[in-house]
């Protein structure tokens, strides 16, 4: 007896058990393989597809966390963050870390006198201008309000903190442009620099804060100008001369 292949008739054609019939149709094994295979991989298209997105929101969520809503700084609760963190790098290396606690000055007028819109243009506005004047391994967070936080890791000393003051005052100072009106405002910064004003980061806050206060004390003081002064009683020595000279507000 010859041994073969077994076969079946199927509408009147021999065809091996390989292929089997399911609602009329005729298909193989290898043809339900590949469609799962098919399946599988549109469902792993779709699974990264998700969890991509997924990422991309919890990264949105995270930025909006870190960041303020006006001008996208850091705000203060990643501001505490990333000083802690400047510090601790700055114990284990040896290192200074500076800090800038930086209050506007005429911010108040121009926000009342041309509303928040107006404001909120003026604050954009300096935090980019502070932002052009530090390095890109510094960190401007905006506090609150019109004030602002610099801090500047891995720094040789006070001076070069004093520096990076005195070009962001400067940079600050340039006039603002409102509704056609040129403004002028000024930066009032106090400095500390860590191991030297403190050993964390409240300190050297406490000690940044107290200095920019004491500035802006200092500077809201009445100014007494020459007119007002009482004018000395000319000489009887002087010359007629220079007694109208006196008089005349010559100075």
């Amino acid at each position: 007896m010859a041994y073969g292949r077994s076969k079946m008739l199927l509408n009147g054609e021999a065809v091996t058990p390989k292929a089997v019939q399911l609602h009329g149709v005729v298909r193989s094994p290898d043809d339900d393989s590949r469609r799962e295979l098919d399946a599988l991989r549109s469902t792993n298209a779709r699974l990264m597809r998700e969890l991509t997105a997924l990422k991309e929101r919890e990264a949105t969520a995270q930025r909006l966390a870190d960041r303020d809503d006006l001008t996208g700084l850091y705000n203060r609760r990643r501001m505490l963050e990333l000083l802690d963190s400047a510090i601790s790098e700055a114990a284990q290396l040896r290192q200074c870390v500076g800090l800038l606690f930086i209050d506007l000055n005429g911010f108040k007028g121009v926000n009342d006198e041309y509303g928040h819109a107006a404001g909120d243009k003026i604050l954009i506005a300096a935090a980019m201008r502070i932002t052009a004047r530090v390095r890109t391994g510094d960190f401007v967070c905006r506090y609150g309000g019109d004030e602002f936080v610099v801090i500047l890791p891995n720094v040789p000393d006070a001076s070069a903190v004093t520096r990076v003051a005195d070009t962001v005052r400067d940079r600050v100072a340039l006039p603002y442009w409102i509704q056609g009106q040129e403004q002028h405002l000024t930066a009032a910064i106090g400095e500390s620099t860590y191991p030297h004003c403190g050993s964390n980061a409240e300190e050297l806050l406490h000690r940044a804060d107290q200095a920019m206060y004491r500035l802006k004390a200092r500077l809201s003081r009445p100014m007494v100008s020459l007119g007002s002064l009482p004018r000395p009683r000319p000489s009887r020595r002087r010359s007629d001369s220079s007694t109208r000279g006196t008089e005349g507000g010559d100075l």
